[in-house]
């Protein structure tokens, strides 16, 4: 019984000293795929083809541009309107994204691009 309080006092004390995620506002500007090549599949004594398709998402932020999603499979599929609003929190090499239900769904981060500010023409 102790070890199951200390337990219950542990995980409560972990979830309190997790920093909350910093959402930022972005865009989703493009959604894209690519064939990943094509894995064998032996079943019931014969083989099937069966292509790999990878999915990447392009997000924008006023200050960076994230190409997401490395590794996604067709379950892991983003529910986001293309040309939409999004939310993105970073962890690591991990972005969360809210989907358009409000879901936070946890991808890994491909490529990170610095946005380059045009020079203003109004200040000399």
């Amino acid at each position: 019984m102790k070890a199951l309080a200390l337990t219950v006092a542990l995980l409560s004390a972990l979830t309190v000293l997790a920093a909350p995620r910093v959402w930022k506002d972005a865009k989703v500007v493009n959604i894209g795929s690519e064939n990943g090549g094509n894995a064998v599949i032996p079943v019931n004594g014969m083989l099937f083809g069966v292509p790999i398709t990878k999915t990447f998402y392009r997000i924008e932020t006023d200050d960076t541009i994230y190409i997401l999603g490395s590794a996604i499979t067709k379950r892991q599929l983003l529910n986001v309107t293309l040309l939409g609003k999004t939310k993105i929190a970073v962890e690591g090499n991990n972005a969360h994204i809210l989907d358009d239900d409000g879901k936070d769904k946890k991808i890994p981060i491909a490529q990170k691009i610095a946005r380059t500010q045009a020079p203003d023409p109004a200040k000399p």
